[in-house]
Formats: structure tokens, sequence, C-alpha cells
């Protein structure tokens, strides 16, 4: 008997050390061999309506959307786009990268306005659109929804 488990035990043994001797492949290295790293992407932390305003708006009134953002890498600018309704998405305005650093929110803060056109029907939608764009190329967008009242 102890000489059967003395058996096991050396074939049990062995073949963990064949097996760990085996040398894996790196599924990943093809990946690896293949890919350029340009940097990281922006980060959008907040995209709201400056208080006391809300989303809730009246046409023709002037809104200040507050952009509360950072990024790892350099930045270049920030667009803002809108949608009104069903038309077409329009760029309202691009915006060069100028430190403006916060340390309540410990972001860069960016005060964007935008005037609402006028003549717009009760309940129709704005939707906004901002994009910081790095130097790198890289962007991240964010939406906010304002309505019509």
């Amino acid at each position: 008997m102890k000489n059967r488990i003395s058996k096991l035990f050396i074939a049990v043994f062995t073949t963990m050390i064949i097996l760990s001797s085996c040398k894996k492949n790196d599924p990943d290295q093809w990946l690896k061999d293949n890919i350029t790293i340009i940097g990281k992407v922006p980060v959008v932390a907040g995209f709201t309506v400056k208080p006391p305003q809300t989303t809730n708006v009246t046409a023709g009134d002037n809104v200040q959307l507050d952009l509360r953002y950072w990024s790892d890498e350099e930045i270049d600018k920030i667009n803002l786009r809108s949608t009104v309704g069903t038309n077409a998405q329009i760029l309202v305005s691009t915006t060069p990268y100028q430190k403006a650093y916060s340390s309540v929110s410990r972001t860069d803060s960016l005060l964007l306005g935008y005037q609402v056109p006028g003549g717009l029907a009760k309940g129709t939608s704005v939707v906004m659109e901002v994009e910081v764009v790095n130097k790198n190329t890289l962007t991240k967008k964010s939406t906010l929804t304002l309505k019509i009242q």
C-alpha cells in the first residue's frame, strides 16, 4: 500500500513538472505586435445646466452649460453641437483649451453659452452635445437634453 502511494505521488509530481515546463504561447502576442498606442481618452466628469437654470427652457433663452472635464493627455479643443427637434446636428462653437482647474471638483471647468432658438413649439427637445478633443485625436462626448416649455 505504501509503495502504491509513493508511485502515485511520484507520477503526479512528474506530470506536474512536465506540464509546467511546456512553453505557453501568449495568445495576445499578435495583438501586441500589431497595435500602436496613441494615448489616453479625455474624461467628461459632468455636463449640466448651470444652476439656478434647469433643463426646462423657454424658446429664445440664453442657457449656461457647465462642463467639467480632464485628461491625462494634452487637450486641443472643446466642440459644442446642438440638434433641435428632428433637424440635423449643427456645430454651435469650438473653444480652444484653456486651463481652468477647479479645486472643488478637481477638474477643468468651462461655461458654454447657448442661445435657444426662438419660435420653437412647446415640448421640442434640444439635444446638446459636447466633445472634448485631445491633441492625440482621441475624443469623449457627452449629451444633455433641453426641453422647451
